[in-house]
């Protein structure tokens, strides 16, 4: 991730200029070190001032969230009955788009996460919806489902936590509230994907895998990477896609998460990846013979 790899540059840049400062290296005169502090010290209150204004902005959300919720239970007012007029005798039958809305929403928005044997359960999906949390901070992803032969859940959800405090190791580095924690449900099957779906299946984004407590686990890395890129695809649908939901199903605007050159065929292994670090409580698919196909 950029904010990422700016503030690692930024931790190591820290960490050089004091190895520098043990060795002698120390090339600022009195009054620079002065006016330095005096600088690092402005830096802190607008750290501060941030905080309280994303607190602020926080607050603002949760207040108008009902507001939003009447305008999304009207969408879904009106998609209910577009199913409903399409499983009725009549010329809307033939089209088939609409019924299928949010499966063709989930495809557009994430061109290489949907699968076609994922397409055939989320022509049951009805409604995407989303909730902020007060406390602790963080957001809900709700996935509704009409009753399908795939799983007995009518609802699926992702939870995720917001981190609003900076860091006391690099307070100075604070680039705002940011996702440290997410958590997924068990889905109840009962039509289990085949071992070949699996581990490309959409809906491994309810099983996410649990970071290791330390850093040094050989594990950490790897699913770090992983945790991170779902962080990102949590506030993409919160803020994205189920907001813009309709224009996404026109092809008016396009997956903004698959705009990278990475081919499929290069990210079917970090799917098939992430898949064993779940099924096998972290031991990742370097430790193990892959599957056969």
């Amino acid at each position: 991730m950029e904010k990422q790899a700016t503030e690692g540059s930024a931790v190591v840049a820290i960490e050089k200029n004091d190895a520098d400062k043990k060795q002698g290296k120390d090339m600022f005169s009195a009054e620079e070190h002065k006016a330095m502090k005096e600088l690092r010290a402005i830096l802190k209150q607008t750290i501060d001032l941030d905080m309280e204004m994303q607190a602020d902005i926080y607050r603002l959300e949760i207040q108008y969230q009902p507001r939003y919720q009447v305008l999304y239970d009207e969408r879904k007012k009106l998609l209910n009955k577009v199913r409903q007029q399409s499983r009725g005798d009549g010329e809307s039958k033939s089209s088939g788009d609409l019924q299928s809305f949010w499966m063709q929403v989930l495809r557009a928005s994430y061109t290489k996460n949907i699968r076609p044997n994922d397409e055939k359960i989320l022509v049951h999906l009805t409604d995407i919806s989303t909730r902020i949390l007060s406390n602790p901070s963080g957001f809900e992803i709700s996935f509704h489902f009409d009753p399908n032969e795939h799983f007995s859940d009518a609802v699926l959800k992702k939870t995720y936590y917001l981190k609003c405090e900076p860091d006391p190791e690099t307070p100075l580095i604070y680039d705002g509230a940011e996702v440290f924690k997410t958590e997924g449900c068990i889905i109840h099957w009962t039509k289990h994907l085949s071992p070949n779906e699996a581990p490309y299946s959409f809906f491994n984004y309810f099983s996410p895998p649990l970071l290791p407590a330390d850093k040094s686990d050989p594990k950490y890395s790897e699913i770090n990477t992983i945790l991170q890129s779902d962080f990102q695809m949590g506030f993409y649908l919160k803020e994205r896609v189920v907001p813009k939901a309709v224009i996404f199903f026109t092809g008016e605007i396009k997956d903004c998460q698959g705009t990278t050159s990475t081919s499929d065929s290069d990210s079917e292994p970090s799917e098939l990846k992430r898949a064993s670090i779940e099924a096998t409580g972290g031991i990742s698919t370097d430790e193990q013979d892959q599957p056969d196909e």
